[in-house]
């Protein structure tokens, strides 16, 4: 620095903070000898961020402004040396933190004795960024003109090719070197229009854009490219670019489009629309105010179109399908609608009520409110399928029906081997369905000659079928008798036999027990001491067994069933009588009347007669039971005179000769069921205990031990061979025994007692559930000394020996009635009667003592 600068004065303050303050870069004065900051301006505060009064007094190194340090002390060996820092670029630190980018600048002065320098700082943040975009810039732009699909071309005034981009180049077959000898004017491009006719160069969009000096294009035109011998076909737009102040052109920009494929493409779609097999149209929808639509109109048809329909095209294009087609279903237009107005393609199959036909279609929107259509008609196909679904389905029905069949269905061919077989031949035969398929018909049967299944075999392919009865067996060879119907037929195109069989194993098993209950209900009603009969409803008889023909004095049993029921009353009235019994309760017990034999002799019966019904519950004629009761008449009479004798004589004995006729009475039936008698006396004793413990008087005990005396005196009417039989009786053999409560009930009533004990003889057998007999009363509707009769009736009945079993015993007798306690037998009554035997040590006395 030279010493003539010592001395010059320090300017003026105004001068200096005007001058230091419109800097419009950051200025800074610092004092050398210790660094320290004088002086800041508004640009120095505004780029780092301080406040004035932050800086005044402190060093660059305390605020750390300097990125690097070692730009600082360059930058003041430079002041140093030279006097004057040229401008240098340096990374400084704001405030915050943040860098930023800056040339800098100083010069030394001096002033009242002391250096200072001077430092001006310019941020080059901004100046830098927007450097960059341009050149980011810059790069995008030449890269886009170097990758663009589309061809540039800049073209001078005279249409000489000036530049071009890559893709033009490959384009045109030609390098940017060999374009740049040629212009729009050069006959090697050999430009033709559309229609292959030769293109002036004065007709060439970029001719006409230099020209005219307006944009030109598109504008599709051929030029020879020279690498594939070949025209392409491009789309060309043409710019006339301008100098700022001038009206006439000095380039023109020009954009390529090859739109060769597309162009292909369009000839061949004409090719395809007139040719194709599928119909095509193309469509224009209208919606009325509210944007709905409800017709559309034909813009374009193709032949096939024609063909499919049915309708031409001169009679289609500009008309709207409602004037075409007027009975077209609204779901088409809705369809269609959706497609032009939501640009969203469908397809779908539909049946035309207008055509008669099914259509698949495939609609989508070639251009806002239009609608293009490819139409097939599938009628056929339809059809077809429709008729194939159907065979399909009675296929698999056919298929159905023969697995859940009943019966065995095979097929084998005419050496015997299995080529179809149904679930139930798998099932019956032991084997799977595929195990089956491997057999030979000859492993399902029990062993025949050969000559036989040939001999059937020549049956059936001459007659065409056969039924026959045969053997087959189980794969453990268990027999299996089948009944066979087999016939010829076809199978893969080749000779089979069809067999469908019926498995007779129950059928035989059925038939057997059938035959032996048949023959046994014959033993019965041949056995039975009454006589059984079966007529129909206009009283011929159907069914009789020996013992009616002998009560009625016929020959035999045909010479009985050539007479009508109805001539076999003495009285008419009894037969009337009877009917009408029948039509009120559907069945009459103990129908007491005079009958004729066939020698005009009359006799007494007693008939238990109920409706014969079919399996459909229709009435179909009567059957019933008939008792020769003339001898019990007689021995009634004589009973019933003794009593009233015996009452005659002296009321006084009434009682002790009461109890002699019940005595002899129970005497009858001793001389026949020992067991009976026994168990009657038995049963009284039991009862009158149980009537004790419930607070009966003592007239209601002695009515209580005549009932239980004559509960049972009703069975001297029961075949001894059913009372007595060992084994167990059969369901009529149990119903014929049922008939004693009433047999007990008829005789009681005819020898004066009081009604109670007549109606606990008839009710003894009933239960509280329903399930006794004859009556099948419930609850309430027994009385209490039936209750009483029941429950000593049972546990004497298992506590005694039967002619088919041995007795069970006391235990096995209590559990009984205290199983059906609440249910079957009254509570109290059973209550009192376990009490008796397990509290008070009850046993049955079996002396003879009443």
């Amino acid at each position: 620095m030279n010493k003539g600068s010592r001395k010059e004065g320090f300017s003026a303050d105004t001068l200096f903070q005007t001058l230091f303050q419109s800097s419009p870069n950051a200025a800074v004065v610092t004092r050398v000898c210790d660094g320290t900051i004088m002086y800041v301006n508004d640009v120095f505060c505004s780029i780092t961020g301080y406040l004035r009064e932050e800086v005044i007094g402190k060093t660059t190194l305390e605020l750390e402004l300097y990125l690097n340090p070692s730009d600082r002390a360059h930058f003041l060996s430079k002041m140093l040396k030279d006097g004057i820092l040229k401008p240098q670029y340096a990374e400084l630190r704001r405030r915050d933190g943040s860098i930023y980018k800056a040339i800098v600048s100083a010069h030394s002065f001096w002033s009242e004795n002391y250096e200072y320098v001077c430092c001006s700082i310019r941020d080059m943040s901004e100046q830098i960024r927007q450097n960059h975009e341009q050149s980011e810039r810059d790069e995008k732009l030449q890269r886009l003109f170097n990758t663009m699909a589309q061809g540039i071309i800049y073209q001078d005034v005279n249409g000489r090719i000036v530049s071009a981009n890559p893709a033009a180049e490959r384009m045109l077959g030609l390098s940017s070197k060999q374009m740049e000898q040629r212009s729009s004017q050069s006959p090697e491009w050999k430009t033709i229009r559309e229609d292959g006719s030769r293109l002036p160069a004065s007709e060439h969009p970029s001719m006409i854009a230099l020209r005219t000096g307006k944009p030109f294009g598109p504008y599709t035109l051929g030029v020879y490219n020279e690498a594939i011998s070949d025209h392409i076909w491009l789309s060309v737009h043409a710019t006339p670019l301008f100098r700022e102040g001038e009206d006439k052109p000095y380039q023109v920009y020009v954009i390529l489009t090859d739109v060769t494929k597309e162009l292909k493409a369009r000839r061949d779609y004409h090719l395809l629309f007139r040719e194709m097999m599928d119909g095509f149209a193309l469509h224009e929808i209208i919606c009325d105010q509210n944007g709905n639509p409800i017709d559309y109109r034909y813009i374009a048809v193709n032949p096939a179109f024609e063909q499919m329909t049915g309708l031409k095209a001169c009679d289609l294009i500009g008309r709207t399908v409602k004037e075409v087609l007027p009975e077209t279903e609204q779901y088409w237009i809705n369809s269609y609608g959706q497609v032009a107005l939501t640009g969203v393609p469908i397809t779908f199959q539909d049946y035309s009520v207008a055509l008669d036909k099914y259509f698949n279609v495939t609609a989508y929107r070639p251009a806002p409110m239009q609608f293009a259509c490819i139409v097939s008609d599938i009628t056929q196909q339809i059809q077809y399928q429709k008729e194939k679904e159907q065979a399909q389905e009675q296929i698999k029905r056919l298929a159905h029906i023969c697995d859940i069949a009943p019966s065995s269905i095979l097929i084998f061919d005419m050496t015997g081997r299995i080529l179809y077989s149904n679930d139930f031949a798998s099932r019956l035969h032991g084997y799977s369905k595929e195990e089956m398929l491997s057999l030979s018909v000859h492993d399902l049967m029990i062993e025949r000659d050969d000559n036989d299944f040939l001999e059937s075999l020549r049956v059936i392919y001459e007659q065409g079928e056969i039924i026959l009865n045969e053997t087959a067996c189980t794969r453990q060879k268990e027999p299996i008798p089948m009944l066979i119907y087999a016939k010829r037929t076809e199978w893969d195109n080749q000779t089979a036999i069809l067999t469908i069989g019926t498995d007779l194993t129950q059928k035989t098993k059925a038939e057997k027990v059938l035959n032996e209950s048949l023959e046994e209900n014959r033993r019965i009603l041949d056995n039975l001491q009454d006589g059984f009969f079966r007529a129909d409803l206009e009283g011929n008889f159907l069914i009789i067994n020996p013992r009616i023909v002998h009560m009625y004095g016929y020959d035999n049993i045909a010479d009985m069933l050539s007479t009508n029921a109805k001539h076999m009353y003495v009285r008419q009235e009894d037969y009337t009588d009877l009917l009408n019994k029948l039509r009120l309760e559907g069945r009459v017990t103990s129908h007491n009347c005079k009958a004729r034999r066939k020698d005009k002799t009359e006799f007494w019966v007693s008939m238990n007669v109920q409706y014969l019904r079919n399996d459909e519950g229709d009435i179909i004629g009567t059957e019933g039971l008939i008792r020769d009761i003339t001898e019990r008449r007689k021995l009634e009479q004589e009973v019933l005179k003794q009593h009233e004798s015996l009452v005659a004589s002296n009321l006084v004995l009434k009682k002790q000769r009461l109890e002699q006729s019940i005595n002899a009475i129970s005497k009858v039936v001793e001389l026949r069921d020992v067991y009976t008698a026994g168990h009657q006396k038995r049963v009284k004793q039991l009862a009158c205990q149980i009537g004790a413990r419930l607070g009966f008087t003592q007239e209601e005990i002695v009515n209580l031990s005549y009932g239980a005396l004559l509960h049972d005196i009703g069975k001297i009417y029961i075949a001894s061979d059913i009372l007595n039989k060992p084994g167990k009786i059969t369901n009529l053999e149990y119903q014929i025994l049922q008939t004693h409560a009433e047999y007990s009930y008829n005789i009681a009533r005819e020898m004066d007692l009081p009604q109670v004990i007549l109606t606990m003889v008839l009710q003894h057998h009933e239960r509280l559930d329903g399930s006794g007999y004859p009556s099948k009363l419930k609850g309430d509707e027994i009385i209490l000394e039936s209750r009483i009769l029941a429950v000593a009736d049972v546990v004497e009945a298992m506590t005694s020996h039967r002619p088919y079993r041995p007795a069970m015993g006391i235990d096995a007798a209590l559990r009984e009635i205290e199983y059906g306690r609440g249910k079957k037998y009254d509570a109290c009554v059973v209550d009192i009667c376990i009490s008796l035997f397990r509290d008070e040590g009850f046993s049955f006395s079996y002396d003879s003592v009443i």
